[in-house]
């Protein structure tokens, strides 16, 4: 699992503002669709800064992403303790369609929102 703690958080509002303390010019720049992060410059310097708001404001409902691990394990939410092993099915000669079936069951399983990692136990 992550290693997520609560008493490591620092919430994205509060850098926001912390960072643009010392640079008042910081702006928002556009974000895509589908993105995880919300970009951010500062007019004259090279680059941008991104914030991934996971915790403090998710974006789990237009999230379109999986992930597979490198032990070959689908896992359809970072945060999710459930995982899918494409890699011991694929071994034991699971056919394209069974994995297709497997991989779309595990996108309509998508959750709307992650539960705050905070209030489990």
């Amino acid at each position: 699992g992550n290693k997520w703690n609560i008493q490591k958080f620092y919430p994205y509002q509060e850098m926001l503002k912390d960072i643009s303390q010392k640079y008042p010019t910081l702006y928002k720049i556009e974000d895509d669709k589908n993105d995880t992060s919300k970009a951010y410059k500062v007019p004259n310097f090279e680059g941008q800064i991104g914030f991934i708001t996971s915790m403090s404001q998710n974006f789990c409902g237009t999230c379109n992403r999986l992930r597979i691990t490198a032990d070959g394990n689908l896992k359809a939410c970072l945060f999710g303790p459930n995982e899918i092993s494409l890699r011991d099915m694929m071994r034991s000669g699971a056919s394209e369609e069974e994995l297709t079936q497997i991989i779309s069951g595990a996108v309509k399983k998508k959750k709307k929102q992650h539960a705050a990692l905070w209030f489990m136990a």
